[in-house]
Order: C-alpha cells, then structure tokens, then sequence
C-alpha cells in the first residue's frame, strides 16, 4: 500500500517483526517516538504531500539503524536524498533538545531512588555505596573539515569521546556527547554537571560513582589501585 506522492505507509504493510528488523521499534514503539516529537517536527506548510511527523520517524530511525542515507531513499520510503538529509537533521535535532533528553536521562537525587541504586550494585558483587559507573565510549565520526586533528583518539580514528554514567540495570543516568577524540576523560569529567551534582553535595553523602583508572580517585569517584599490593586492595579492585 502506497499513499500519495508514492510513499509507501510501511506501518500499515509491514508487521511488528518486520518493523523490529527495520528500524528497531516495533509499531508502538515508532508511535511513542513520534508523539513525543510531533509538535516539533509537523511541517508548518499546509502542502497536500507534506512529509508527515511518522515518515520523518520511520526515515531517522532507518537512518540509525543502517547508518545508510541510501537504505532510507529506498523504495520502501520513497524521499529523495535532500528530503532525507533535511528530515534527519530535523528529526535528530528535535530528539536531543533537553525538555526531550530530560524525559528520559536524568541523575537521580531523591534518596529512595539512591539507595535502589546502591541496592542493585550490592547485589552483583558486594560493593557498597555504588549508586552509579562513569565510562567513556568513542563514536566514530567523518572526520571534519575544521580542528581535524584535535578528533583523533588515541586508537588514531575520528571520533567524539562520550561520557556515560549508567546504573546496575544499564539504564543511561547522565550523559555527556560534545567533546573531541582526543579529549582525556578526566578532563571531561572535571568539566561536567556529573561533578558538580557531587562537589557541590547535591548527591548525599555515602553516594559513589565507579571508574577505571583514566579518572581520578576522589572520595565520590572510586578507582582502582594501580598497583596493589595487600589483599584488601586486590579485593577492592
């Protein structure tokens, strides 16, 4: 089933699983996203074959699951390559605002929910006080015309150094996505909110973070000894 202008309306011809394979939400899932975002993505022009706010939903996230603009321009969609480049940037834009981020990513503050937090960390491998585990991550880019070099990372490609602090279920409580490759990550944490919410006590006290040795030790950041010598410091590590 076609509707005008030779679009296909992939959530009325494809199931769930078939939608699943595609773009990794199933029809519920493609709705939710696109309620979320509708007021912001629903063109303003009042043209009969305006890309509507679940075409532009289903291009993106086709987009993200391929990495492929030329899969979204395929016939199962049917935009041209400036349309999807127009609606991706659009769709992207309206997903990562911050009354949209904060829906779903946001440190926790309230004591009840620290201390779920600190209950789920026990229960995997008997460490207290464990409310959070900060890490980074390097997504790789294209690499930029402009400060190229400065997105080199240490594994010599292109990238964007992502810091993420995530609980014991894996659910993303604090994220940070703007700094160059080759940024350290202590350099990013010493420059994040995730620090001030501790320094600054906003995060009761008895409330650590977990990291790897690019961080340093501090009394609300854990880090393991570099060279550990007494049972004690093995069994902390």
């Amino acid at each position: 089933m076609a509707n005008r202008g030779g679009r296909r309306d992939v959530l009325q011809t494809l199931d769930d699983r078939e939608l699943l394979r595609r773009y990794r939400l199933d029809r519920a899932g493609i709705m939710f996203v696109v309620d979320l975002l509708r007021d912001a993505i629903t063109s303003p022009t009042r043209r009969h074959n305006a890309i509507t706010p679940e075409k532009k939903v289903i291009t993106t996230l086709r987009y993200l699951a391929t990495g492929k603009m030329q899969q979204c321009s395929s016939d199962d969609l049917g935009l041209s390559q400036s349309s999807v480049r127009r609606v991706i940037t659009q769709t992207l834009t309206a997903l990562s605002q911050p009354n949209i981020v904060t829906q779903f990513v946001s440190f926790p503050l309230d004591a009840r929910t620290l201390h779920t937090h600190k209950r789920a960390f026990m229960d995997i491998a008997g460490f207290p006080g464990v409310v959070g585990v900060i890490d980074g991550t390097h997504v790789r880019i294209i690499a930029p015309s402009e400060d190229e070099a400065v997105f080199i990372n240490r594994k010599n490609f292109h990238s964007i150094n992502v810091q993420i602090v995530f609980n014991a279920a894996c659910k993303i409580l604090d994220i940070v996505a703007k700094w160059p490759g080759s940024t350290h990550d202590a350099r990013m944490l010493s420059e994040s909110g995730i620090r001030q919410l501790f320094e600054r006590r906003y995060v009761p006290a008895n409330c650590h973070l977990l990291g790897d040795s690019g961080y340093p030790c501090k009394p609300w950041l854990l880090t393991p000894y570099l060279q550990p010598r007494q049972a004690p410091q093995l069994n902390y590590n």
